[in-house]
């Protein structure tokens, strides 16, 4: 099977936009799931705001660089397995772009980047905008999922003598 040569700049992406993908999934989680009360509630909720509206950038930046290189899978390969993967990172793309975009749409007040600029919210509706609260937190629940079958590939793969996460960020 043909590897694949991840660039620099792929390589740092990856790692930048996982980093902050897995950080904004649990505690955007932990925010959801505890009390009102909880200590740092809302500093996490506010910090995750941000966070997730730099990643937007982040991850554009990262869907040209990934896609400018071309796909990996090529017509002609007739083993299944590289077009599963092709069609796991394709659903993992889409769902970040769900929840960055839904994130946004839903917010019932202004956005607070770091406590810096302040960006008015999209939508004013409140039906509209717990629509796309829903829609974020099922594509969230469908990110994790994602996020799990991948690094279980990534674990099979390396057990199985195929190093990808040594590839991919050495």
């Amino acid at each position: 099977m043909k590897t694949i040569d991840y660039s620099a700049s792929q390589k740092i992406l990856h790692a930048l936009s996982a980093l902050m993908i897995v950080w904004l999934m649990g505690s955007g989680f932990y925010v959801r799931l505890v009390s009102e009360a909880a200590p740092y509630k809302d500093v996490i909720g506010n910090f995750n705001v941000s966070l997730g509206l730099l990643l937007i950038p982040v991850f554009i930046v990262r869907l040209s660089v990934s896609f400018g290189r071309g796909c990996p899978v090529t017509v002609d390969v007739n083993n299944l397995i590289p077009w599963l993967a092709f069609i796991i990172h394709t659903m993992m793309y889409l769902t970040v772009v769900t929840v960055l975009v839904s994130g946004v749409l839903m917010m019932d007040k202004p956005i607070v980047f770091f406590n810096v600029v302040s960006v008015p919210q999209s939508v004013d509706n409140s039906e509209v905008q717990e629509v796309f609260a829903l829609m974020h937190t099922q594509a969230c629940a469908l990110l994790m999922l994602l996020v799990c079958v991948h690094l279980a590939a990534v674990i099979k793969h390396h057990c199985s003598g195929r190093p990808i996460f040594k590839r991919m960020f050495s």
